[in-house]
Formats: C-alpha cells, sequence, structure tokens
C-alpha cells in the first residue's frame, strides 16, 4: 500500500531532525522537501517497511555518484561541490523533476541498503569480549544482514578511540580504512589486540557483491552526501574487500544461521552478529530468531553481539550475549552512535537480554 501524502510529510519533518547537526544539506533539504507535494510524491512508491526519506535521498546521490550532469552536484562533496546547502533546495527540486522516471524505478525496486563500516568502533570491542568469555577460542564470525560483507573484515581496519573527558584514547591496526570513535562515560573494555578469527560469512536477503559497481554505488548512495569521512571509510574498505571478497550467502538468517552454526570447526566458538539488521524484521521473525539461537546454543558454544535501534530505545544500544553450556548471560555493555561516532559505556552493565519490540524504521 502507498504511503500517505501525511505519512511521508511526517517522515521527511522526522528524518531533518534526525540528520539536524549531522548533516546540514539532508537537514535542509528534508525540511523542504516535507512541503512540497510533486517531490513528496516521488516517494510514496517505496516497498513497504522500507523508510521513505532515505530511499529519496539515496535515489537522488545514486545518480549523482553515476555521473548526472546538474547545477546540484555543486552542492554535493561526494562528487565534489564546494556550494553548501544554501540554495540547495531549487536545484534538488528541478533535478527531482528532471530525473523523475530513474527516481521512481530505483524508489520503487530496491531496498534501504547499508554497511556502515563506522560501526566496527562500537562492535570491535564487545567481539574482543566475547573471545574472552567463551574461553579465548578463535571466533567464526556470523553476520546476519551483511550487505556487502564490509564489516566481516573488521581486523583488517585501523582504529582510533578518544576520550572525551581528557582527549587522551587508544589506538588499534594499521590501514587506509580508518575508523574513529568517541568513547564516553568512564575507559570501557577496549581492546588492545584482535581477537582471532576462524572463519567468517555473511547472510543477507539481498547480499551486495563488492566487484560490482553498480550494486556497490548503492550502498555508497545510502551515505550522506556532505558526511566525507564516512564516505572516505567505506571507499577505503571496499577497496580492501575487492581484494579479499568476503563469502556472503542470499537468504533468511533464520533458514541459513542454525545450519552455519552447527558446521562452524568444533575448536571455535560462532559469534552471531548484526548491526541495525534486527529493526526491519517484524516482532514475530524477531522472536524466533532468538529462540533460534537459544536452541542453538543446547549443542554448541556460541556469542551474540546485537547493535541495534529498536523502538523504544533513544539511541543503538550494544548487547554481548554469550551461551556457555547451554546457558547464556547477556550484558548490556554500552549505548552508541548509529553510525558508529561515539560509544557510551554503561557503569553497571545489565544481565538483561535485548529485547525485540515493533522497529525504528
Amino acid at each position: 500500500m502507498p504511503a500517505t501524502p501525511e505519512y511521508l510529510e511526517r517522515n521527511l519533518r522526522n528524518f531533518a531532525g534526525f540528520c539536524a547537526g549531522a548533516s546540514p544539506l539532508y537537514a535542509s533539504l528534508s525540511g523542504h522537501v516535507a512541503l512540497d507535494a510533486d517531490v513528496l510524491a516521488l516517494a510514496t512508491v517505496g516497498q513497504d517497511r522500507q523508510p521513505p526519506a532515505n530511499l529519496l535521498f539515496g535515489a537522488v546521490h545514486d545518480l549523482l555518484l553515476a555521473g548526472r550532469r546538474h547545477p546540484l552536484r555543486d552542492h554535493y562533496p561526494s562528487v565534489g561541490g564546494t556550494a553548501g546547502p544554501n540554495g540547495a533546495y531549487t536545484p534538488f527540486r528541478d533535478f527531482c523533476l528532471t530525473y523523475a522516471d530513474e527516481l521512481r524505478e530505483r524508489i520503487s525496486t530496491r531496498r534501504v541498503q547499508t554497511n556502515e563500516v563506522g560501526r566496527c568502533g562500537l562492535l570491535l570491542p564487545a567481539f574482543a569480549l566475547a573471545w574472552q568469555q567463551a574461553g579465548r577460542r578463535p571466533l567464526f564470525m556470523l553476520e546476519l544482514g551483511a550487505s556487502a560483507g564490509l564489516n566481516l573484515h573488521f581486523d583488517q581496519y585501523a582504529y582510533e578511540w578518544s576520550r572525551d573527558n581528557d582527549g587522551e584514547g587508544q589506538t588499534l591496526g594499521s590501514s587506509h580504512a580508518r575508523v574513529r570513535t568517541e568513547t564516553r562515560g568512564g575507559a570501557g573494555p577496549l581492546p588492545a589486540a584482535f581477537p582471532p578469527v576462524a572463519g567468517r560469512i555473511g547472510v543477507d536477503l539481498a547480499p551486495v557483491d563488492v566487484t560490482d559497481a553498480d550494486a556497490i554505488r548503492w550502498v555508497e548512495a545510502m551515505i550522506w552526501a556532505d558526511m566525507t569521512e564516512r564516505l572516505e571509510l567505506f571507499r577505503a574498505a571496499v577497496a580492501h574487500a575487492r581484494r579479499r571478497p568476503p563469502d556472503i550467502r542470499r537468504g533468511d538468517g533464520l533458514a541459513l544461521l542454525p545450519e552455519l552454526i552447527r558446521v562452524a570447526p568444533p575448536d571455535t566458538v560462532p559469534c552471531v552478529y548484526h548491526s541495525h539488521a534486527i529493526y526491519q524484521m517484524d516482532a514475530t521473525w524477531r522472536t524466533e530468531f532468538r529462540t533460534m539461537l537459544h536452541e542453538a546454543a543446547r549443542s554448541r558454544d556460541l556469542a551474540w553481539v546485537s547493535l541495534e535501534w529498536l523502538k523504544d530505545d533513544p539511541c543503538p544500544r550494544l548487547d554481548l550475549t554469550v551461551f556457555r553450556d547451554g546457558v547464556g548471560e547477556t550484558r548490556w555493555l554500552a549505548n552508541g552512535h548509529h553510525h558508529g561516532a561515539w560509544i557510551e559505556w554503561r557503569e553497571s552493565p545489565m544481565a538483561a537480554p535485548p529485547d525485540f519490540p515493533a522497529g525504528r524504521g
């Protein structure tokens, strides 16, 4: 069922507030689109459970990255623009109406597909803790919603964790792909080394081939066009992945993960993880997923890392569950930024499993 104009206007207004302070370009454009029926109408053709604002701006960005020549390029730093957000809406509107057919085709047939490498700054500390708590055995990484699989190569990137209170921090690794994360709320369990990894496999309903230029460009188009550091990190991670393409299996995690957990080498600990993926699934699926993990843990030890932003949470939360001898212990490790810009450690991690209410979408 097509989204109503009222829903689309509300979605764009919310998106404008969401972008404020992080993406001046998208914050400004979103506010204008919310009041423009002609442009707003383009977003009505998106698939169910797909966020209209992300699809609209992603489709526009994709065409610009593909080389469409238009004055709007002057306002998009991702393609070399330096004009800034002021005055951007007039060319944005013209671009949308000029390329309306191509935009509708993208919005109606594609899904929001992200691969935010910056989230590794939150995930890596959880992986290191999982390794420690699961007996220091090599991890067998299994990512749900892996997209292009860039985060499967988390141990191939460089990291900078800075502290908000004294400017001090910690670094790890050496790479052109550099993940920068501010730490808040105390020192936190930052790793001094990467946990050993015995294997890595991703699962996705619509996996992205890193060697497919058009497919990987769509994922890049989901990055806000004026956030150049995120774009640089993504491009560096893609360059690395193209040298070592990740193993991504197409399908539903509920169907594929049980067998992948079972066949992981016996001297390893399967580490199932997901970031900003579960929220797109309905409540029944999320309950079945959690049940599946508990059932799998009856026959072998495993770890589960969840980085999700769900409906009732003010920001993403990072949870770690380690199952040993069939018994799971869950810790709410931290809250974090949706792109990985910061992590805020909880002073007293709670032993309460992550609940999966209706997702934020």
